[in-house]
């Protein structure tokens, strides 16, 4: 009688409570996580002078081709642009284009060999760097195309704006 109400539990057993239900895992857990994309920068030195220039000069800022560091503290890569405000005199101001009566530009280099990128005056800007992986931190330098003739001697000043953008 005891083998036979065992068998009946067992059987009951069975029936109520599915093979290998006992051991299934009805749930499991999955983590992700985001990194963001953000992008940072920081220029030294933050400013800098040509001195005292002659007509016609063409004067590098003092460190040549890679006087300004960038530094990129950025989560991604990066292209970097360059862009000035135009030449402010006070009373007289320069023109800004390529050199002629009073009128000068700059001349940015990428630190690669020569001063082959014409810094545009903002809305416009030209690429300085691109694709700067994270913790590189760039170089970059400056010339002045001093005007051909200067008909007044005001001080001349002008804004270099970088800016810096996600690059895809």
């Amino acid at each position: 009688m005891r083998k036979t109400l065992i068998a009946i539990l067992m059987a009951l057993a069975l029936v109520v409570i599915p093979v290998g239900s006992a051991f299934a895992q009805d749930e499991d857990t999955v983590t992700v996580s985001a990194t963001p994309a953000y992008v940072s920068i920081d220029n030294n030195p933050d400013t800098d002078s040509f001195g005292v220039v002659t007509e016609g000069s063409t004067p590098n800022l003092s460190g040549g081709e890679t006087n300004f560091t960038i530094t990129n503290s950025s989560s991604v890569a990066i292209d970097i642009t360059i862009k000035c405000s135009g030449w402010d005199g006070g009373a007289n101001d320069w023109l800004y284009g390529a050199p002629g009566t009073d009128q000068a530009r700059l001349m940015a280099s990428d630190g690669s060999g020569g001063y082959d990128i014409a810094v545009p005056v903002d809305p416009a800007i030209a690429a300085l760097h691109s694709d700067v992986p994270v913790a590189t931190n760039p170089q970059w330098g400056l010339q002045l195309q001093a005007p051909t003739d200067m008909t007044f001697g005001n001080v001349q000043s002008t804004t270099i704006t970088l800016n810096a953008t996600y690059s895809p």
